[in-house]
């Protein structure tokens, strides 16, 4: 098999892992059954062949920088996905940031990965640089969404200030999220 074919299947391998992600997140945002083992079970068993198909990629064809952040994101990325905190994920996607900077979503993943083992300034960090890679909306809503929560920041008029630079830089960009976000923040004044 030539370099070129086996590069396109590694690339064609890694779309596939990348889309066994992004199901891996719908089945957590969307699977609710009525016992909620089996919503973990799922989630087991889809990343653990998420995980294989990522792991047939390879070594050779993940050694520049570029694509071993790509791995090591999607490999944080498919850890990630569960409820509890995994120093595993971190340590991957940690490896993503650093081989890639500008890797948003990475950070973004990174963030919710450090979310979830309480350290809430290092996550603000996280979204907030993910947020300065790109201005997506995923993004811009995780940041939102963390800074109005009352145990992100202590003083409510440096969440209100914070909160509310964002919407407006969101805004000023032409997002249409904007408006919506505004509805979030607002909602959560009243939570604080």
């Amino acid at each position: 098999m030539s370099n070129q074919s086996q590069g396109d299947d590694s690339a064609d391998t890694m779309a596939k892992a990348m889309k066994a992600s992004d199901d891996l997140y719908n089945i957590r945002d969307s699977y609710f059954p009525s016992n909620p083992d089996d919503k973990i079970s799922r989630l087991q068993s889809d990343s653990d062949l998420a995980l294989k198909l990522l792991d047939s990629i390879p070594s050779e064809q993940r050694k520049l920088p570029m694509q071993r952040a790509t791995y090591e994101y999607l490999r944080g990325k498919i850890l990630d996905v569960f409820p509890d905190y995994r120093k595993e994920a971190e340590d991957h996607l940690s490896k993503a940031v650093k081989l890639n900077p500008s890797l948003a979503d990475a950070w973004l993943c990174l963030g919710n990965c450090i979310w979830k083992k309480g350290d809430l300034p290092s996550a603000k960090n996280c979204f907030t640089l993910a947020l300065s890679k790109v201005t997506s909306d995923v993004c811009f809503y995780s940041i939102c969404v963390y800074s109005t929560t009352n145990t992100f920041i202590s003083d409510a008029g440096s969440k209100q200030k914070d909160t509310l630079s964002i919407i407006y830089a969101r805004k000023k960009n032409g997002s249409r999220q904007g408006s919506q976000f505004s509805v979030i923040f607002l909602f959560s004044l009243g939570s604080s």
